[in-house]
């Protein structure tokens, strides 16, 4: 069966769990190879399943892998980046959010619990109210999520208590169990600064699995290069994020990403430039970002 989009892949006891699971990862393996960018998803099965499970989640890290792309000769001037190339750089973008089918490890209820939670909402949400964050049974009441007392269980049997646990903080664990899952799959064509790049996606939001130093810039040469590629990877995941989830266009996406790094004075100065750097970079390449945003645009 072929799907236009990635589905989202049913619940193991579903009858059609194993077809369509087999059209997501075959749609997995075609999107990554046509990136040619050196990741054999055939070498990396576990991987390509992971990727499988994300639905559209999939979808917007090929995005992000093609924006860097577009934008990497621009990027490598303006940070002065080692790779003569964007391809180790797009092959972080492609497994950033892996971490959204759950943590590393045998799967079960936890897991599929995890990806209904990931699923895109289907109505927009606020994960504040009353200057407090909105907890998960919040969330799966405001979404109309499909058997909610199911997906508690598995939570509170992985400790998650899910009357408590804020849902943003929920969301933002993914950046951890994407380290955990990358590590288990370590190799050529997953180094271990590509993990740390791929992991450290949300810097912007205090999520730093990879422990990278953000205090002081380190001296060492390729510490400072992953420092200097995650934050990359940060901004340009924010960008398309705000694009693509939020809607906005591409100036108002700019300007509010913009916002959120100016308001982080507890960052350091260098880390803050870094990123108003990439931010320079995505506005000088708005001609050549539009096309991977014209579906979501609104009518001019």
């Amino acid at each position: 069966m072929r799907y236009e989009s990635m589905p989202n892949v049913p619940h193991p006891e579903n009858p059609e769990h194993e077809v369509m699971r087999a059209a997501a990862e075959s749609m997995v393996s075609e999107g990554v190879g046509k990136l040619d960018i050196g990741l054999d998803m055939e070498k990396h099965p576990e991987l390509r399943s992971r990727l499988a499970e994300l639905g559209s989640h999939f979808e917007d890290s090929l995005v992000m892998a093609k924006i860097i792309r577009t934008v990497y000769g621009r990027l490598k001037e303006a940070l002065d980046l080692p790779d003569p190339g964007p391809e180790r750089l797009m092959r972080a973008a492609v497994l950033h959010d892996i971490g959204k089918s759950g943590p590393a490890g045998a799967e079960g209820g936890f897991h599929f619990a995890v990806r209904q939670l990931f699923i895109t909402p289907r109505r927009r949400f606020n994960p504040y109210i009353d200057g407090r964050a909105k907890t998960i049974q919040e969330y799966v009441a405001e979404q109309d999520i499909g058997k909610p007392q199911a997906i508690f269980d598995a939570l509170d049997k992985a400790g998650v208590d899910p009357a408590r646990e804020p849902m943003i903080g929920f969301w933002r664990r993914h950046a951890e169990w994407t380290y955990g899952i990358l590590q288990s799959a370590a190799g050529p064509e997953v180094d271990a600064d590509l993990i740390k790049i791929a992991a450290s996606h949300h810097l912007l939001e205090n999520q730093n699995p990879a422990r990278l130093d953000l205090k002081e810039v380190p001296a060492e040469a390729h510490v400072l290069e992953v420092l200097e590629e995650s934050e990359l990877l940060a901004a340009v995941d924010k960008y398309q994020a705000l694009r693509a989830r939020g809607g906005s266009r591409h100036e108002e996406a700019l300007d509010k990403l913009q916002t959120i790094i100016l308001e982080r004075t507890d960052l350091p100065e260098t880390l803050r430039a870094k990123f108003l750097t990439v931010i320079d970079v995505l506005n000088r390449s708005k001609d050549a970002l539009s096309p991977y945003f014209e579906k979501k645009e609104d009518p001019a």
